[in-house]
């Protein structure tokens, strides 16, 4: 189940874990990443860190980390690329949905916040990736996922899918 709305990642209500459009070496430098930082505390990213040194995520994979000081249970790092800034591609981001529809299932979370995976520095197209969303999450009926996103048109064309 799929709930989209405009809005700050980091201040959803409700859910138990939010995610990240994360890379695979740990810095949480721009887009989402860093607006994760920047409300949550560098501990975030220093944990991001540590992680990927340890388990070395591949583009597709996902890791899991405190939320710092944010009212989460933690984050879930989406890695949709290997090296900050880098590149992506719709495959990777189907991954991440797969990864993450398959982790929420393992560990009995029934409501997470994500963003347009993909669509800031990965320059994916955004109507694309929504009907990715749609075609991954929609059928989910055990897990809500609630997609949130600053930019309206990401937002209408999940909605517009549904």
């Amino acid at each position: 189940m799929i709930r989209a709305m405009v809005g700050d990642l980091t201040k959803v209500e409700g859910v138990e874990y939010i995610c990240n459009a994360a890379n695979g070496i740990g810095p949480m430098g721009g887009g989402v990443a860093a607006a994760i930082r920047r409300a949550g505390g560098r501990v975030i990213e220093d944990e991001a860190i540590r992680v990927c040194q340890a388990q070395d995520p591949q583009p597709g994979d996902l890791y899991v980390t405190g939320a710092g000081s944010l009212p989460f249970r933690g984050v879930i790092h989406l890695v949709t690329m290997k090296q900050p800034a880098g590149e992506t591609s719709y495959e990777v981001v189907r991954l991440c949905l797969e990864q993450l529809v398959s982790y929420c299932r393992e560990h009995g979370i029934q409501k997470v916040a994500l963003p347009a995976l993909g669509t800031g520095v990965g320059g994916l197209d955004k109507e694309k990736v929504a009907g990715l969303f749609v075609e991954v999450l929609g059928p989910v009926e055990d897990v809500e996922f609630v997609v949130v996103d600053i930019d309206q048109a990401f937002i209408d064309f999940v909605q517009q899918r549904q």
